[in-house]
């Protein structure tokens, strides 16, 4: 055991090395098939393809290229405890991860905007989101911007090494240039409070809803509240989104504040930090996935464990939650 810890760059133990390479194979396996089945049942069912579902589809498909593209990389430093290829694919690999990783904030970011115009500024819905073609298009300023963000130090405003806390290639937030992390830092700061504050206005007003509905009903002593159960799964979404994203995002940004500021993280927080990051590969298709109706009953035709729409009260209430949780479009 002792041989296999002084062989180690990390003084690992053989024990430990097996288990993070496992789990790491295990998250990117899972990144790829979770998200490949969600491309896959949208491009297979055109009732699927709606705009909601070509933005979910869209944040698939970047979360397979992460899964395909970088989380190899990721995995042999794992294994082996260094970076074991030259500088030049160091700084290949960082750029791709970073733009990557912007480009699937930016994607959770459209995604939420896309809701919240639906459920709360339904004037403004038709004017951004008019056509599939125009998510199209919107994917496609999503990776523009995401590779202007990531590439500048390709081109010298900033450093890349390997870092053997996070055993990936990234940007040097110690040595690198200040100025590039205030403009990271400031750019991730906007997306997520983008994202809080939307999914906060789906919440006030699915809840506004529920309760005026529920006073008329209280007041005529006639009927009952139609869209509860609609409003239950809508409250429970956003929290879901929310919490999930704060759980795989907020300790990778708060690592990288804390050693851009000088601070000190021990290789296991950022161990952590980075799977995290990586398993929201594996979260994204279940919280904007499965846990959409319209999707359920798409997989449930895939693996013939049931009829897409099967049932008048299952095709409305699926109708019902996706109009509201993920809205239909053009």
């Amino acid at each position: 055991m002792s041989q296999t810890i002084s062989q180690d760059p990390l003084y690992r133990s053989r024990a430990e090395i097996v288990l993070e390479v496992t789990f790491a194979i295990l998250v990117c396996l899972a990144s790829v098939l979770g998200n490949v089945l969600v491309v896959y049942v949208v491009n297979k069912y055109s009732e699927m393809q709606t705009i909601p579902n070509i933005l979910i589809r869209n944040l698939a498909l970047t979360d397979i290229i992460m899964a395909t593209l970088n989380m190899p990389f990721w995995i042999t430093s794992v294994c082996s405890g260094k970076w074991n290829l030259n500088q030049q694919w160091c700084e290949v690999s960082a750029s791709v991860q970073q733009t990557i990783v912007l480009a699937s904030l930016l994607t959770m970011g459209l995604i939420a905007m896309n809701r919240y115009m639906k459920v709360v500024k339904r004037t403004l819905y038709i004017k951004f989101f008019p056509s599939k073609r125009v998510a199209w298009l919107y994917f496609g300023f999503v990776w523009l911007v995401s590779v202007l963000f990531a590439t500048p130090p390709s081109y010298g405003w900033g450093k890349i090494n390997f870092d053997s806390h996070f055993l990936l290639c990234s940007f040097n937030w110690q040595e690198g240039h200040f100025s590039f992390v205030i403009l990271l830092a400031g750019f991730f700061d906007v997306i997520m409070f983008a994202i809080f504050y939307f999914y906060w206005q789906i919440y006030q007003t699915v809840k506004e809803s529920t309760d005026n509905v529920n006073a008329n009903v209280a007041q005529n002593g006639v009927g009952a509240p139609r869209f509860h159960r609609t409003d239950i799964d809508v409250l429970k979404t956003c929290f879901t989104v929310v919490c999930f994203f704060l759980i795989t995002w907020f300790p990778i940004a708060l690592c990288t504040f804390i050693i851009a500021n000088g601070g000190y993280i021990p290789r296991e927080v950022a161990k952590v930090a980075v799977y995290l990051l990586f398993s929201s590969s594996v979260v994204n298709p279940i919280i904007y996935g499965i846990m959409n109706p319209q999707f359920k009953q798409a997989f449930k035709k895939v693996f013939r464990c049931g009829r897409f729409g099967n049932g008048n009260e299952d095709q409305s209430h699926a109708r019902v939650v996706a109009v509201i949780t993920h809205p239909k479009g053009n």
